[in-house]
This record gives C-alpha cells, structure tokens and sequence, in this order.
C-alpha cells in the first residue's frame, strides 16, 4: 500500500510541475481565456522542488513494486519471504497502474515546456 501512496504523492507532484505551464496550454487550445490563471505562474519557481519529489516517489514506488524482492534475493543473500497477509490481487494491479500513470505524466512534466518552446519558437 505504501507503494501506492507514493504514485499518489508522485502524481499530485507532476500536477503541480506542470501547472504553470500545461494548464494554461490547454485552455487556450479548447477556446477558453486563460487571463485568469495567471495565479498558476506564481508556481513556476517550484517546479524544479515539485520534479523532484515526484521522481522521487515514482522511484520509491518502482522500487517496491519490483525491486524489492530482487535486492532482498541477489543483493542481500536472504530469502525474499512473501508476507502471510497478502494484498488481494487488484490493490497491486492499482498500485501499478497509478506508479506507471505517474511516471508517464512525470516526463510529459518534465518535458513540456521545452517542446512547447521548439513548436512556438519562443
């Protein structure tokens, strides 16, 4: 479940990231004026801080989703003991649908607004 948690944070993270500048983006896109969310480039200084937490997480979380079990075995010389009390299955289908979901949007976070300066020429 921590796994989870940590996709969550990750995910909220590469929101904030890219609020400054996707948000605006897609509402000048759609039609819509975007006079009014001027207030999100106040978070522009914080993108970097909010990246980094993000890939932080999504590491955590790919670790616990996968690499755990490996260190414990190759790494560490110990028997990797599953747990009597497993997670049912679809808690883990979840934790890794949300790690990928995060992860994907945390590149699209990171590289956007340096795609968007090529297309704009800015």
């Amino acid at each position: 479940m921590r796994e989870f948690l940590g996709s969550l944070v990750a995910t909220l993270a590469s929101l904030l990231a890219a609020s400054c500048c996707v948000v605006p983006t897609l509402f000048v896109v759609f039609g819509v004026s975007a006079g009014s969310l001027s207030f999100l480039s106040a978070l522009e200084p914080y993108r970097w801080d909010f990246l980094a937490v993000a890939y932080i997480a999504v590491g955590y979380s790919l670790y616990k989703l996968y690499l755990r079990s490996w260190v414990k075995e190759k790494l560490l010389k110990k028997p990797a003991v599953e747990c009597a009390c497993e997670e049912p299955g679809w808690t883990q289908r979840l934790s890794k649908g949300v790690t990928w979901f995060a992860l994907v949007l945390l590149v699209f976070a990171t590289f956007y607004p340096y795609v968007l300066e090529k297309i704009y020429g800015g």
